[in-house]
């Protein structure tokens, strides 16, 4: 008797250790090992062939909308509203033509032709419009247009320098009412894309504006000498702004709780414009986000069989140039979700995060599995203003070519994100995080843990009192 009472706490313990690990393992497995960098590089290259292939951002939206809601129906997502594709319209930069920007002599001989993107480019501040004219163009230095008199259809000017859209676009009404055109403005240093307005989102839609070109300033100089000597400007711009339909795709696989909100993985689809049919800017980010993005789906749906709690809501965005306004079109039309935004994902292992007040928890199980993969956090900034919950993940990256590694640890982060938020949930871990991840640990370790609880058993068993002295 005395021999039993003095194993009562080991016998007590070995029932606590049983029933953790038995309670841990509770419901269906949810494997979050299948990730497949193969899959993920096949995704990747379908998607960036189209990209190459299309001879427009527009097209490449169609193009690339297609697969992904192939692949979506081929993996059994279900549709939001009846329909994948979900469009809608915003203002945007187009090249109605080529460009190009040259200077003639007095017997009409091109003298001079400058290198598109290095020494040109086309300007899509303001008000714009595409359009052809030749000229000796007149140059104008002052901002007080009210006192110049019309000399040129064309004008060589600095006065946009430090000017923001809204004053710039004064500017070219008061242009247009002197008589000009078209207009020759100088970028001081740096590339001419970057200031160009091309991937700022911001934009008028104005009927008859101005055609405008940006070049360097060794351009804009050798322009104002060949002015003063009497060589003719021909300008020929492509550029307008124009009503683009963008496209969201959205997936669904439904949970088995309606009670719990859905969360929403979102990765932009979309990257760079294309210009001239030929690839300036390599960014990949977006493509290799959107390809684990795809194999998570592949990853998630091969367990089928295991039905989430949590609804899970895969999303494709548009507009990534545009303000993000593909993201803008995706919360307003969902209502009570929790939203993970997920940008570069795989590009690098340094990650941002950002986040609304209203979603500490989510954050702090992305945080927790981010450095579980060896992922580094930089910087975790919270958004106290925001009546949106969201947790955005950013990755810095300034590589232009594929790491399987980073996208193999992002893949699995991925997945472990969707394993612990959506799947096993019960009352208590479904709405106290940290008993979720302490579940999921257990679970982890459950076959340490059951070799510590035999050992423990085996030694209470064999475990002799001492005799009393």
């Amino acid at each position: 008797m005395d021999d039993l009472r003095g194993k009562r706490v080991y016998f007590l313990l070995i029932t606590l250790l049983v029933l953790i690990i038995l309670l841990s393992n509770l419901g269906q497995n949810f494997k979050t090992d299948g990730f497949s960098t193969s899959f993920c590089l096949t995704n990747y290259n379908a998607l960036y062939s189209r990209y190459k292939s299309s001879k427009s951002y527009e097209e490449y939206i169609k193009s690339s909308s297609s697969y992904i809601e192939k692949f979506l129906k081929s993996n059994g997502l279900k549709p939001t509203e009846k329909s994948y594709i979900h469009r809608y319209t915003t203002l945007m930069p187009n090249k109605k033509h080529q460009s190009t920007l040259e200077v003639i002599s007095k017997y009409g001989k091109v003298v001079k032709k400058y290198e598109y993107v290095t020494e040109y480019f086309e300007d899509y501040r303001g008000i714009i419009s595409p359009g052809t004219y030749m000229d000796v163009p007149q140059i104008i230095e002052t901002e007080n247009l009210n006192s110049i008199k019309y000399k040129s259809s064309i004008a060589l000017t600095d006065i946009y320098k430090e000017k923001n859209l809204y004053d710039i676009f004064n500017i070219d009404i008061k242009l247009k009412k002197i008589g000009i055109s078209a207009v020759i403005s100088p970028v001081k240093e740096g590339d001419l894309i970057s200031p160009s307005n091309l991937y700022n989102g911001t934009y008028y839609n104005y009927k008859n504006g101005l055609t405008k070109l940006l070049v360097s300033q060794t351009v804009y100089d050798e322009l104002k000498y060949l002015t003063s000597k009497g060589y003719e400007v021909r300008v020929k711009s492509g550029a307008e702004i124009k009503e683009t339909t963008l496209q969201n795709i959205y997936g669904v696989i439904e949970g088995k709780n309606k009670l719990y909100n859905p969360i929403i993985l979102a990765v932009f689809y979309d990257g760079e414009y294309k210009i001239d049919d030929k690839i300036y800017n390599s960014n990949i980010d977006n493509f290799i986000s959107s390809s684990i993005m795809l194999e998570v789906i592949r990853a998630v749906q091969y367990q089928k069989l295991i039905k989430p709690d949590r609804t899970i809501i895969f999303a494709f965005l548009s507009g990534y140039n545009q303000n993000k306004i593909g993201l803008n079109m995706l919360q307003g039309g969902f209502e009570n979700y929790d939203l993970v935004l997920l940008e570069g994902i795989g590009n690098s292992l340094n990650s941002l995060i950002n986040y609304s007040k209203n979603q500490r928890d989510l954050t702090a199980t992305a945080e927790y599995y981010l450095k579980k993969n060896q992922i580094n956090i930089l910087s975790k900034n919270i958004d106290l203003n925001s009546a949106n919950k969201y947790t955005n993940i950013t990755t810095i990256s300034n590589q232009g070519q594929i790491n399987t590694l980073f996208v193999t640890k992002w893949g699995k982060f991925v997945l472990d994100l969707i394993g612990n938020s959506c799947y096993n949930l019960d009352f208590l871990t479904g709405n106290f995080y940290k008993l979720r991840l302490f579940k999921n640990l257990i679970r982890e370790y459950s076959a340490i843990l059951s070799l510590i609880t035999l050992i423990l058993l085996i030694y209470t068993i064999f475990k002799r009192q001492k005799p009393l002295t």
